[in-house]
């Protein structure tokens, strides 16, 4: 009986280890895989990749921005990096690229443009597909100025790169199934990419002042979706103070609000896009509707009040940010990426999303400001399943290393001084979203809103009303684009 039993489990062993044996074949779908971080077990998505691939020294070359306008390197810290020096980000970068390099014997290369020139990666793809020349294998440039660069053909369709899968979880589904057309994806973007995500648009609040004030708690309020433009106008009118007795409301008083150039913000925030996408995936526009106007009827109200600091000075705004640092506001709208900037900043301060419209909305939504990175293929591409195996892997691993860094260590860690503001980045993160409008529109109508706030302007219906026809002829001619080509 004892060698029966014996022999059973010799038998269940190995049946065990055939399995596990199967379960990890490089190009199964998923496997069954220890989590390193949480120490449970889960299911690992995983990338169908050539095997034993020997692309003896292949330059990938990545064609982007530099860095000139940036104090860090905004465009460049998630594509190349020379070596470890212990900071989060970069190490993942390293130890991403060289694990890609010895997967497939290649090398990463950057060209890193000026950025002063925010076109010049463009103008270099596009010149070189007319010389015919195979030059660059990957594009990531301004989200805007992508646009024109998709619709004049000189891109590939993503859809047909061999290996690119862009149903796997490193690729942005909102990039993808916004920015196509029809079965055309020329645009996309990748965790490749995770900078892209500094130009999220989130609220800051100064925890000191909300003490101060009695204020309910922010963090219930988003949990119980009462995180809304009314909430936010009724608590901001709380906070006001002329701190030097000058009889003027200036930057060196209290504010309820501090707001940069960030109006579209609260367009998406109150669940709008300027085009929605009919069965056929083709993008029209859908502007001038109930919820569009309210939505800026209640941002207008929020941005005109006294207790709100609106200093219009576009991205490069010197002057909010201070402001805040120095606790002149109790909430601030700005980007992700400008939290680091915040880093000696002596209050503690909090992390919010921007409200929704109302209850009822489904979810906390925001927009990923423009001046974030697209990708694209040129279509001088001469070893388009090499550069599609490559552009994958990049991708897959960084999802594995480079995300838990910039997400997990870098944000949740570094950078947010509580848990609760790293449950509300999930919340936020969750609610990305990008518009077929936005990137396409060419600042025709896209901006109004915006510039309406500016304004203080009370004419928003009238003034969309007047651009429309403009912006649906231009519209007419980008789909006649994406339709000539091939």
């Amino acid at each position: 009986m004892k060698k029966f039993i014996a022999l059973i489990i010799i038998i269940i062993v190995i049946l065990t280890a055939c399995q596990n044996g199967s379960d990890n074949d490089k190009t199964s779908e998923t496997k069954n895989n220890s989590d390193e971080t949480q120490g449970i077990n889960e299911t690992e998505i995983l990338p169908v990749l050539p095997e034993d691939a020997d692309y003896e020294g292949y330059e990938f070359r990545v064609v982007t921005r530099g860095d000139e306008r940036h104090n860090y390197p905004l465009h460049t810290r998630d594509i190349y990096a020379d070596e470890q020096n212990g900071e989060s980000i970069n190490d993942a970068v390293y130890l991403r690229n060289r694990t890609v390099e010895d997967l497939f014997n290649v090398q990463i290369v950057m060209y890193a443009l000026n950025e002063d020139d925010s076109l010049a990666p463009n103008t270099a793809v596009e010149r070189a597909v007319l010389a015919d020349e195979d030059l660059y294998d990957l594009l990531m440039t301004h989200e805007i100025f992508a646009a024109p660069t998709a619709q004049n053909g000189y891109l590939m369709n993503l859809a047909y790169v061999s290996y690119i899968d862009l149903s796997k979880p490193w690729w942005d589904k909102s990039a993808t199934n916004d920015l196509s057309v029809g079965n055309k994806i020329f645009l996309a973007l990748s965790d490749f990419s995770v900078s892209s995500n500094d130009h999220a648009i989130i609220f800051l609040f100064n925890k000191e002042l909300h003490t101060d004030y009695e204020l309910e708690n922010f963090y219930e309020l988003v949990s119980t979706n009462k995180w809304t433009f009314d909430k936010m106008h009724e608590i901001i009118k709380y906070v006001k103070a002329d701190l030097n007795g000058d009889g003027q409301m200036t930057e060196e008083d209290l504010y309820g609000f501090i707001s940069g150039d960030l109006a579209m913000g609260f367009y998406y925030s109150g669940g709008n896009t300027l085009t929605k996408k009919d069965a056929d995936n083709i993008p029209y526009y859908d502007i001038l509707n109930e919820r569009s106007i309210l939505t800026y009827e209640k941002t207008l109200a929020i941005n005109s009040d006294d207790h709100t600091y609106a200093f219009i000075a576009g991205w490069e705004d010197k002057k909010i940010i201070p402001m805040f640092a120095n606790g002149n506001g109790l909430l601030l709208m700005t980007q992700i990426g400008i939290i680091q900037q915040l880093r000696n900043m002596e209050i503690d301060f909090g992390l919010l999303p921007v409200p929704k419209l109302n209850e009822q909305q489904e979810k906390y939504l925001l927009n990923i400001d423009g001046h974030a990175q697209l990708m694209a293929i040129p279509i001088t591409v001469r070893e388009t399943e090499k550069v599609g195996a490559i552009l994958e892997a990049l991708s897959y691993y960084s999802h594995k290393y480079l995300v838990p860094a910039y997400y997990d260590v870098n944000l949740k860690t570094k950078f947010s001084r509580d848990n609760e503001s790293s449950e509300m980045l999930d919340i936020i993160m969750d609610g990305r979203i990008f518009d077929f409008g936005y990137v396409y529109d060419n600042w025709v109508i896209a901006f109004q809103f915006q510039y309406l706030i500016r304004e203080k302007a009370i004419n928003y219906v009238s003034k969309i009303e007047s651009l429309l026809p403009t912006a649906e002829a231009q519209l007419k001619k980008i789909l006649d684009a994406y339709d000539a080509i091939e």
